[in-house]
């Protein structure tokens, strides 16, 4: 903005001088020396090839052609402006009373270049200039233009930095300075091939110039859309005030900043994006919103938000809110049995920017999936987007905890979630398409999936977690009448196995599920089972033991059940080769342990045998249970009595 008002001042001022100088200096040495003026007062090398016309009549004026003012010796873009001609006229008033009033001043096809270096450097910064009435802070406010007008111009920014570029052309553009310093411009342009309108109305143009805050307005208006700002405005730049934006296509403010337009999700911008509220951007470039309103198509939201400028990314934090949130739905081959969906996932966008958002929705819409009442803060650092989850109601029921995307190094997801009272059935079906267990379930979940599509996380999920269910049923299939009549035709619609209760723990790898105790308790008897599910391939290979009661003492009826196949449309049938196993096992069993008596029986009378012709001979009093140690010790007890006797004996004779 400042070299804009420097350039026109110095137009103007020179124009001034230059006019009435017509009189008597040839027009070769007018252009010459107003090439040289305003070169000492840009600080850049300054052209006019062209011929040099005074006009005396209606009004004093003249026109320059091949005007140009050269870019820094770095950028090899071409100059910083050329234009075709520049023509001033001045009212005769002016010059006779010496007043700095100038009536028009016209530039023909301008060609503006802007560059941005790779180091930063700018080819619009000038430095300032000391020659005498140059100086743009004493030279804007004293002077008055009835209209200064464009014509045909276009605009080229390059930003070799960011490797962006973008060009507005077809500009035409009329400004008016009055005496009392308020500046208004208006005009047209094509930005990224869409036309627009434009206005730019600033109260006082010499606070402005001396770095102080002017109330002003700028205004954008395309076929897709307008935009306004009401407040003050500063060269720093620095801005306070209301802001209000309300478009069908944003287009050509994304060329104006140098992006490219993302393509917006359905329903989350692509018809209608409106913004309104108090916008601020101070001296140390942090940027503010409050009271603002934004409005998706048909979402809106409540923010208050703050941009700050990290060492490497921008930092936003802030509040949301919304009554409602719908997003776009998931790829339905994830459901139905077709696979899980292998599209990129593109998550390049974490790394734009840095967040701490507080998020509170009324209600989340997923595609078809509606959810509750949302409460949750999202920390987004170096490209890992951190879920907390206070609460978020689902299914009759709430999950809290916290999801993890992180795109570090590639895409991975993880979580610690828990959740309560959540009806099973409809929230199997929206999730993984499986529609065959009623009730209400809790339970807690850690996982953690690495990939760039959902099929690869899918396949490679890892974790644990546990399962309860409270009251349910397990629909197309009657496994109590299946095991008391051993009929595999009582599945199918219609058919449910109810139960009491449930339990189960299970872990996670390589995308496959496994169970070893799910526990089911039902007024009929029961069950136990184990399996594995694979979460990658949505398969089952679950098998059921359920114990049906049988009256009396009878005992139960125990038939396994073999569940088999993709989850869309398993097969249920009796695991009859399972049961015989069992049987065969229990069978074995029983003639093992019958042999096992026999050899014991049969080894207790031998022993019993050998006991009785051992006290025969020996003469000692073994028992059952005694050892060849019990023997050894009362033998050798015997042979010590009959030593002392005969001992005795020989003494006794010697007396």
């Amino acid at each position: 903005m400042r070299w804009i008002i420097r350039l026109l001042g110095v137009f103007v001022t020179l124009a001034v001088l230059g006019v009435v100088a017509l009189l008597m200096v040839p027009a070769e040495r007018i252009a010459g020396l107003a090439a040289a003026q305003l070169g000492q007062s840009l600080g850049r090398a300054v052209t006019i090839s062209g011929a040099v016309q005074p006009i005396f009549w209606p009004h004093l004026g003249v026109r320059a052609e091949g005007v140009g003012v050269a870019n820094p010796d770095w950028v090899s873009e071409g100059p910083m402006l050329s234009a075709t001609a520049l023509s001033v006229r001045l009212p005769w008033t002016a010059i006779l009373d010496g007043t700095p009033q100038i009536d028009e001043i016209t530039l023909i096809a301008p060609q503006i270049t802007l560059v941005r270096a790779a180091d930063g450097r700018a080819s619009w910064e000038m430095a300032a200039s000391t020659a005498p009435g140059a100086g743009t802070q004493s030279i804007a406010p004293a002077i008055a233009i009835a209209m200064a007008e464009i014509t045909d111009g276009s605009l080229r920014y390059i930003d070799a930095q960011a490797g962006e570029r973008f060009e507005i052309t077809a500009i035409d553009a009329r400004l008016t300075l009055p005496r009392d310093g308020a500046l208004s411009l208006a005009g047209r342009a094509t930005a990224q091939g869409v036309p627009m309108a434009f206005s730019f109305d600033l109260a006082a143009l010499s606070d402005l110039m001396a770095g102080r805050l002017s109330d002003g307005a700028l205004g954008l208006e395309w076929a897709g859309g307008t935009a306004r700002f009401d407040g003050q405005l500063g060269l720093s730049p620095v801005f306070s005030g209301q802001l209000s934006l309300d478009a069908s296509d944003l287009t050509p403010l994304a060329g104006l900043a140098g992006v490219a337009m993302p393509d917006l999700p359905q329903g989350f911008g692509r018809q209608r994006v409106a913004l309104s509220g108090q916008v601020a951007l101070s001296d140390e470039g942090s940027a503010h919103l409050r009271d603002g309103r934004l409005q998706l198509d048909q979402t809106g939201f409540a923010l208050a938000l703050d941009l700050t400028q990290g060492a490497e990314r921008p930092m936003i934090r802030g509040t949301v809110t919304a009554d409602a949130l719908t997003l776009p739905g998931g790829d339905d081959s994830a459901t139905g049995g077709q696979g899980w969906s292998r599209v990129p996932i593109d998550v390049s966008g974490l790394f734009a920017t840095d967040a701490e958002i507080a998020l509170r929705l009324g209600a989340l819409g997923l595609g078809d999936i509606a959810l509750g009442p949302v409460d949750l803060t999202a920390t987004l650092t170096r490209g890992r987007l951190v879920l907390d989850i206070a609460r978020l109601a689902a299914y009759g029921g709430a999950v809290s905890g916290q999801f993890v995307v992180n795109g570090r190094g590639g895409l991975s997801v993880g979580g610690d979630l828990s959740a309560s009272d959540i009806a099973l059935l409809p929230m199997l079906r929206d999730f993984a398409g499986f529609e065959r267990l009623e009730g209400t379930g809790a339970g807690r979940l850690r996982f953690l999936g690495v990939g760039n599509d959902m099929a690869s996380i899918m396949a490679g999920l890892s974790g644990e977690g546990e399962l309860r269910l409270g009251a349910g049923a397990l629909r197309g299939i009657d496994l109590a009448a299946m095991i008391r009549n051993r009929d595999t035709s009582l599945q199918g619609a219609g058919a449910r196995t109810v139960y009491d209760s449930a339990r189960a723990s299970f872990t996670i790898a390589d995308g496959v599920l496994a169970n070893d105790d799910l526990t089911l308790a039902a007024g009929w008897g029961g069950a136990t089972g184990a399996g594995r599910v694979d979460l990658g391939g949505q398969s089952l290979d679950y098998r059921m033991i359920p114990a049906i009661a049988q009256s009396g003492d009878n005992g139960a009826i125990r038939v396994p059940v073999l569940i088999r196949g993709p989850w869309s449309g398993p097969s249920i049938r009796l695991d009859l080769e399972y049961l015989a196993q069992q049987e065969l096992a229990v069978e074995r069993a029983r003639l093992e342990a019958e042999a096992q008596a026999r050899i014991d029986a049969e080894v207790d009378r031998l022993e019993a045998e050998a006991r009785a012709r051992a006290n025969e001979a020996l003469g000692t009093q073994l028992q059952q249970g005694d050892t060849v140690q019990d023997a050894r010790d009362a033998l050798e007890q015997r042979l010590r009595d009959e030593a002392e006797q005969q001992l005795l004996r020989l003494l006794g004779r010697g007396n």
